[in-house]
């Protein structure tokens, strides 16, 4: 700009010694003002040429600046999303953001780095019937319960066990950090504040009966997004029943369903899953309720209801269960009285088919009952 300066005031000279020039020489003053205007415009345009050459060169250094500082930062979310497990082709990134600067130099473009990478589901169930459903819907687990009477799927294999489904270890579980722990809902009332007490999620599931086992299946595969694979489940389960329904139409033998345990024994009602399946097969279960599984009653109360069957099965310690029985059916001379027992109408079942939940093994369950409900 001093330049310019400098060469405006040497114009100016020049055109004024024009005009002396021209004076002495009796030249119209005209020239000479025609030869200021000139070297003016010129000064002008020099001025304006370097002015814009100069905003040029800034806004092309401000463009390129922009555009480094932007195709870095896509290439960091390159390797931010590279490090997460994603495929990014960077070189299209980089062109990308390269092209949208080429079409808006005046905005400085910043990409996303937010990557909408799904949380982790961490699943533990803490019985071996959820083991199973869950198997069966194709999800994994990173803790399942400690069993010796059930064998969990193969898949399952070197998982954390995380103790008895009675009695889960809370501080293993809490370990394990779980997105949702799945249990029985018949111990909501025992493990549900457990489970809050250590801030982990929990699900309850009815395994009660078998239609409550399909229940579950549906309520899973909706949550985790198998539900295609509860469908169909649901449907072999559907068609099962309605083919087995048909076979048994006529009279219904009215079965008393003993439970025992360690030292004792309970009847279960309707309600729980070994008496379900008594119904399931066409029998009568002759006690019923709508909430509670098992009830505690005396053998007078049993007595005036004089069942056509008497099963037992057992829980826990199954071997001394089925001791206990033996040793209370022949001491106490009250179930002599028992029409079921004069008919030697009294069966001991298999303890895994008619358990305190439901499997899906109730169709080998149902087929022990069809000889002993109906004879051979």
């Amino acid at each position: 700009m001093k330049k310019c300066k400098q060469f405006l005031a040497f114009l100016i000279a020049i055109g004024l010694m024009a005009g002396c020039a021209s004076d002495s020489e009796n030249a119209p003053k005209e020239e000479a003002e025609v030869i200021t205007e000139t070297a003016l415009e010129t000064v002008y345009e020099r001025e304006e040429t370097e002015y814009f050459s100069e905003a040029i060169s800034v806004e092309s250094t401000e463009t390129e600046s922009v555009m480094n500082e932007t195709t870095e930062e896509a290439e960091n979310i390159t390797d931010t999303e590279a490090s997460n497990g994603e495929k990014v082709n960077s070189e299209i990134v980089v062109a990308n953001v390269n092209s949208d600067i080429k079409q808006q130099t005046n905005h400085n473009t910043t990409p996303n780095e937010e990557t909408n990478v799904p949380k982790e589901i961490r699943i533990i169930a803490t019985s071996a019937s959820i083991c199973d459903i869950m198997d069966r819907l194709g999800i994994s687990l990173v803790g399942v319960p400690e069993t010796t009477v059930s064998e969990l799927a193969s898949r399952y294999n070197g998982v954390t066990t995380v103790g008895s489904p009675m009695s889960p270890d809370m501080e293993i579980i809490k370990s394990i950090k779980p997105t949702d722990v799945i249990s029985p809902d018949t111990l909501k009332n025992e493990l549900q504040m457990k489970y809050d007490n250590i801030g982990v999620n929990s699900t309850f599931v009815n395994l009660r009966s078998v239609k409550g086992l399909y229940d579950s299946v549906e309520l899973i595969g909706d949550k985790y997004g198998k539900s295609a694979e509860a469908d169909e489940i649901v449907k072999e389960y559907n068609e099962f029943i309605s083919n087995y329904n048909s076979k048994h139409n006529g009279s219904k033998p009215k079965v008393l369903v003993l439970m025992g345990l360690p030292g004792s024994y309970l009847v279960a009602t309707n309600n729980s899953y070994a008496g379900s399946l008594v119904e399931l097969a066409g029998g009568e279960n002759i006690f019923h309720d709508s909430s509670k599984d098992f009830l505690t009653i005396s053998p007078e109360e049993m007595l005036a209801k004089d069942p056509d069957i008497i099963i037992r099965t057992a829980h826990g310690l199954p071997k001394e269960a089925l001791e206990m029985f033996e040793k209370e059916f022949s001491s106490n001379d009250i179930w002599k009285h028992f029409k079921a027992v004069k008919n030697n109408k009294v069966y001991d079942v298999d303890y895994i088919l008619f358990g305190m939940s439901a499997t899906f093994d109730y169709p080998q369950a149902l087929a022990a009952l069809e000889p002993i409900l109906y004879g051979d």
